[in-house]
């Protein structure tokens, strides 16, 4: 499983044993807000994430990696990384921070290494990332990132923007 490492940040695949620190962190009220549809995920789910990941890893080459702060203990303050979209042909980016890290630059850092493991390593051509309008500061990220905005439409009930990047945009930036 790759291993990642930014300034500040070691970036490592989930394992089984982060069940307990996602499901807190997941169930933070300011994390939900906007993500998983601002709902409390039971363990089963959260171990079936996990599950996925690690699936994904295996036969695809990417998934979802973990955020330890380089200055501390090997705590987890957030998450970044790579699942199948929900029409199951697309690539779809998705992170997460605690909110007493927010405004710091770690986010934008691990997905910048996410996404060069993304396109250098594994082999993705095209990233997709999807966030609620509402949502500025992850807008602002994939501003960041170099993302382009795609569209603009109601998804699961939410106004949302959709973002893409390219294998050829993200060489090229």
């Amino acid at each position: 499983m790759p291993t990642l490492s930014t300034e500040r940040l070691n970036i490592r695949p989930f394992v089984m044993a982060d069940d307990e620190a996602l499901r807190a962190f997941w169930a933070d009220p300011d994390v939900r807000r906007y993500l998983w549809d601002d709902e409390i995920l039971s363990m089963s789910a959260v171990r079936q994430i996990i599950e996925q990941s690690i699936k994904d890893f295996e036969q695809h080459g990417y998934g979802f990696f973990s955020l330890d702060l380089k200055a501390t203990e090997p705590v987890a303050v957030g998450f970044c990384g790579f699942r199948r979209f929900e029409d199951g042909e697309q690539i779809e980016l998705l992170y997460g921070i605690l909110p007493e890290h927010w405004g710091e630059g770690f986010v934008t850092e691990a997905a910048r290494a996410v996404l060069r493991y993304g396109f250098e390593t594994a082999g993705v051509e095209r990233i997709v990332a999807a966030t609620d309008t509402p949502n500025q500061r992850s807008v602002r990220v994939l501003q960041r990132l170099g993302m382009s905005f795609d569209s603009r439409r109601v998804w699961h009930g939410l106004d949302t923007v959709f973002y893409t990047l390219t294998a050829k945009d993200f060489r090229e930036a």
